[in-house]
């Protein structure tokens, strides 16, 4: 059996409801409660509302959970339900048919037609051309109705798109978190690690001992005892401060004064300190110094120093800060490729942001005529990113959008158009944000323009009116109607 629904809204009362009934043609009225808010109908409204349905010839229903108002139904033989689906399945309370409830009473048209003069009445019946003029007055307008009932039309019309555009001053702040509309958006961290290596030449030099000078010694006795000479006794000369020599070997004296001997010597330490002149060596240390004298009749030789390259402190000064500057460069060059489309990379905010690994080859202090540094540094620079410049475009455009247009959803297009500057840490440029706009058609004037023409009619005029780029489609039921319904609640209209 047809059911007529009405879904009920918080702010319907008994009054508006019984509105919404009376347009009813069903023999089912069936009300439906919201899910979520209360309705202004108290339990005891139900019996009106019934009373109003049976006067309309029809039958009520309600669809609701609350159970005060199932408590209601049930005393006043009212059919409810949990959900519309169950309503349409479910067996309704048995009632006898309703009694349509007459607001005026019966006319008795025979009565009425008796009264009426038997001329009047009988030229009407024995007349067959006002009786053919009268049935087809019927027939037109029944025919009337149904071209205005029966046609239906859909029209679907899309406006031509036209360009926003707004020039935006952006300013990315270090230490912001979100974007605003004055056109501030957060500046972006982006790190990086790069390694790398570089070697000098050292220009630094030493000089090193190289070998010690040897020579001959004449040791001569002072006592009347036999005397022996261990080797590696120490002799020294009689200079500021003295050089040391070795004996090299073990040697005898002879008793008696003036007994002397011969004995090879070697200087303690290399270099050149051991090349001493004839006489030199006077003294010997120790014990044996008060029964011998000692001299050296000819110069030492052979004492000698080698020198040797090495790095200085200001060759690894600058081999680092070279090393430092190429890093830096190569990071340059690579984090544009590290950043996503459309960021904005902001000048100056390129930093050292540790040292990782820092390695100089030979060790400080070590001779070599090269020297090598391998630095592992961590880099980060500041960004703006696409997605904030995107929010911020966003916002602008839509607080600028002209009345009457709606955006087109799609991508916006940023174009910079002023170079970047940097004020106290804060960066600032312009930026070209465009996008596409379309008007809001208002239905009522489309339907306005175009009821009860033809489709090809309907087409010219719409695309006249709006200047549309994209034909409009016209979809008429049936489909061998030639021309759009004349009752604007037939035809819809959609962007």
């Amino acid at each position: 059996m047809k059911t007529q629904v009405i879904h009920l809204d918080v702010h319907d009362d008994i009054i508006s409801i019984r509105d919404r009934m009376a347009w009813a043609k069903t023999p089912r009225i069936l009300l439906v409660w919201p899910r979520r808010g209360r309705v202004d109908v108290r339990p005891l409204d139900l019996t009106l509302l019934r009373r109003h349905a049976e006067s309309l010839g029809a039958e009520l229903g309600i669809v609701t959970r609350n159970g005060e108002m199932r408590s209601a139904a049930r005393e006043h033989g009212i059919s409810y339900f949990s959900t519309t689906a169950n309503a349409q399945k479910k067996q309704w309370v048995e009632k006898h048919p309703a009694r349509i409830m007459r607001r005026f009473p019966r006319q008795d048209f025979r009565a009425i037609r008796t009264g009426l003069p038997s001329a009047e009445l009988f030229s009407f019946m024995v007349d067959p051309i006002r009786r053919i003029a009268v049935f087809s007055a019927g027939m037109l307008a029944v025919l009337a109705v149904i071209l205005a009932l029966l046609p239906s039309a859909e029209i679907q019309i899309t406006s031509p798109d036209q360009k926003q555009s707004l020039t935006i001053a952006v300013s990315a702040a270090p230490g912001e978190k979100t974007v605003q509309l004055s056109g501030i958006v957060p500046q972006r961290i982006l790190s990086l690690d790069i390694d790398g290596k570089a070697t000098a030449l050292a220009t630094g030099k030493i000089i090193r001992p190289d070998q010690p000078a040897t020579g001959e010694a004449v040791l001569m006795n002072l006592t009347d005892k036999r005397i022996s000479i261990p080797a590696g006794a120490i002799l020294q000369t009689h200079t500021s401060p003295p050089v040391s020599f070795l004996t090299q070997e073990m040697v005898e004296i002879t008793a008696g004064k003036g007994k002397t001997v011969r004995v090879a010597i070697r200087a303690q330490a290399a270099g050149l300190r051991g090349n001493v002149s004839p006489g030199s060596i006077t003294t010997i240390e120790g014990s044996l110094g008060l029964s011998l004298a000692v001299t050296n009749p000819a110069s030492t030789t052979g004492g000698n120093e080698t020198s040797f390259v090495l790095a200085t402190e200001q060759d690894r000064s600058n081999l680092k800060k070279r090393l430092l500057t190429d890093l830096e460069r190569q990071a340059f060059l690579l984090f544009p490729a590290k950043i996503s489309t459309g960021d904005v990379l902001l000048p100056g905010t390129l930093v050292q942001t540790r040292t990782l690994e820092e390695s100089f080859s030979p060790r400080t202090g070590e001779p070599d005529e090269k020297l090598s540094l391998a630095m592992r540094i961590e880099f980060s620079i500041r960004y703006a990113s696409f997605v904030d410049l995107n929010l911020l475009a966003g916002r602008v455009l839509d607080v600028s959008l002209p009345p009457g247009f709606s955006a087109v959803p799609g991508q916006i297009n940023l174009k910079m158009t002023s170079a970047l500057s940097e004020d106290t840490g804060t960066i600032r440029w312009r930026m070209l944000a465009e996008r596409s706009m379309r008007a809001n058609l208002n239905g009522e004037q489309v339907i306005s323009i175009i009821q009860g023409k033809s489709a090809g009619r309907a087409v010219n005029l719409l695309t006249n009116a709006y200047g549309l780029v994209k034909t409009p489609q016209i979809k008429i039921q049936p489909g061998w109607w030639p021309w759009l319904p004349f009752l604007p609640m037939r035809i819809t209209v959609s962007g």
